[in-house]
C-alpha cells in the first residue's frame, strides 16, 4: 500500500500544506510541470533547498529517499499540497496518462540530478490479463458413449465437469476430467471429447476471448494455464456457480459480472499455479471434505430458499454445531449464514421481480419474510433503491 503524505513516515522528507502558494512572491519561482507514467526510474531531483509540488490534474506517486540507495526508497501518494525539505531525493510518477503539477522552489536553488543505485521498478496496478468478451456459455450432458470429433478455434474455451467424467484429447495428449475437474483450451489447440460406455458427464463450458496486457508475460501466464487438468479448489468450485447463477438473472450489469468472475477464475487458477503448499496431505484431505461439505450446504440453501430457514435446521440437517457452522461461513464467505441466507433471498427476489408473474407481496410472502414493510426494508438495504423501483429501472433499460 502507499503511504500517505500526510502520515508520520512523511515528516522526514517534509510536510503537507493546505493552501496553494500564490504568485505573489518574488523570491519564488513556479514551473507547470508534466510526468508521464513510467515501469523504471534511474534518476533523483534533489534541490538545495525547499520545494513545493501543487498537483493541478491527474494522479501521482512521490518516490522519495534521503539516499541514492533504490532499497531506501519509499512511495506516497500525491493527494494534497506538499512541501519537500532540502536535499531530499525525489521522483514524481503519473499513475494516469498524464500528471500536471506546479514545482514551486527557490529563485537561488541548486538541482543535482542523482543517480539511483538501481534502475527503481514502479508496480502501477494494472491487470495483466483481461477477458473482453464471452461468446458463449452452456451447460452440457452427455449420456455413456458420446462423442464430440474435435475442433479447434481461435478463443479460449473453458470445460469443468460438474458431475461425472469426461474424456479429452488436446493435440494428441489425452486427459480425463472428473468431478470437479477443469480444463483451458488455448486457441489453436484441436480438442475432442468423449465419454466411455459406463460414464455420463455434465459439465460447463465458457467460450471467451482474453488477452495479455504486458507482452512479455505472455508466455508465464499462457503455459500456465493450458495442457493441464486443474482439480478441485473451493474458490474456483464457488466462483463458478456464482457465474452460473448470475447468467440466469437477467439483472443490470450481469453481463459485466460475469466478465468479473471469469476473470478472477482466470487469476485464481493462475495464482494457484505459483501458491506454495504449506499443510499436511492429512489437513489437505481434511479441508477438502470441509469445503465438499460446504458446497452441500450451499445446495441446500440454494434448494430451500424459499423455505422459511433457519440456522438451527441446516445445522440438524448436517449435523454440524452452530459455532461450526458459523466458523465455515466466516472463512468461506466472510459472512454469517444468516446473512448470507438473507443475501441469497434478495438476490433470489430479483430474479421473481423481473419475471414478472408474481407481486411484491406474493414475493415477500414466498421468500417467508414476515411483512412487505419488512422484504422492502430489506431489499432497499441491500441494492438501494425499493422492489418497485427496481422493477420501473429495468423497464427502462428494456425500452
Amino acid at each position: 500500500m502507499q503511504n500517505e503524505t500526510s502520515g508520520e513516515d512523511f515528516l522526514i522528507y517534509g510536510s503537507v500544506y493546505k493552501e496553494p502558494i500564490g504568485l505573489d512572491n518574488p523570491a519564488l519561482i513556479h514551473l507547470k510541470t508534466e510526468a508521464i507514467t513510467k515501469r523504471y526510474i534511474s534518476q533523483f531531483h534533489q534541490f538545495n533547498c525547499d520545494v513545493y509540488l501543487q498537483v493541478e490534474s491527474g494522479v501521482g506517486v512521490l518516490l522519495v529517499s534521503t539516499t541514492s540507495n533504490t532499497d531506501d526508497v519509499q512511495e506516497f501518494a500525491m493527494n494534497r499540497y506538499i512541501h519537500l525539505k532540502p536535499n531530499v531525493n525525489f521522483a514524481v510518477v503519473s499513475t494516469t496518462q498524464k500528471l500536471s503539477y506546479e514545482l514551486i522552489a527557490d529563485q537561488s536553488y541548486i538541482l543535482t540530478a542523482i543517480d539511483m543505485s538501481r534502475p527503481y521498478e514502479f508496480s502501477t496496478v494494472i491487470p495483466r490479463i483481461e477477458i473482453w468478451k464471452i461468446m458463449g456459455h452452456y451447460y452440457r450432458i452427455r449420456t455413456p458413449n458420446y462423442t464430440f470429433k474435435g475442433e479447434s478455434h481461435d478463443f479460449f474455451e473453458l470445460t469443468y465437469v460438474d458431475s461425472g467424467e469426461l474424456c479429452t484429447e488436446v493435440d494428441g495428449t489425452l486427459y480425463t476430467l472428473k468431478d470437479k475437474d477443469l480444463i483451458i483450451y488455448g486457441p489453436g489447440q484441436f480438442h475432442t471429447q468423449y465419454t466411455d460406455d459406463t460414464h455420463y458427464a455434465s459439465y460447463i463450458t465458457i467460450l471467451f476471448d482474453m488477452h495479455n496486457v504486458i507482452p512479455m508475460e505472455q508466455s508465464v501466464w499462457y503455459e500456465g494455464l493450458i495442457n493441464r487438468v486443474f482439480h478441485y479448489d473451493q474458490k474456483i468450485n464457488t466462483l463458478i456457480k456464482a457465474f452460473v447463477r448470475e447468467s440466469t438473472t437477467g439483472i443490470p450489469y450481469m453481463n459485466s459480472l460475469m466478465l468479473s468472475l471469469l476473470t478472477e477464475i482466470i487469476i485464481r487458477l493462475l495464482q494457484g499455479i505459483y501458491a506454495t503448499p504449506t499443510i499436511q496431505t492429512t489437513n489437505v484431505a481434511h479441508q477438502s471434505a470441509m469445503d465438499e461439505l460446504f458446497d452441500r450446504i450451499i445446495d441446500y440453501i440454494d434448494q430451500n430458499i424459499c423455505e422459511p430457514l433457519t440456522i438451527p435446521q441446516i445445522c440438524d440437517h448436517f449435523s454440524l454445531s452452530r459455532s461450526a457452522l458459523q466458523l465455515m461461513f466466516k472463512k468461506h464467505v466472510d459472512q454469517s449464514p444468516k446473512k448470507y441466507i438473507n443475501d441469497r433471498k434478495l438476490e433470489y427476489s430479483c430474479q421473481l421481480l423481473l419475471d414478472g408473474h408474481s407481486t411484491i407481496s406474493e414475493i415477500s410472502l414466498q421468500l417467508g419474510y414476515n411483512s412487505i414493510h419488512y422484504f422492502s426494508k430489506a431489499f432497499n438495504m441491500k441494492y438501494h433503491m425499493s422492489p418497485s423501483k427496481f422493477i420501473k429501472e429495468h423497464a427502462k433499460l428494456n425500452d
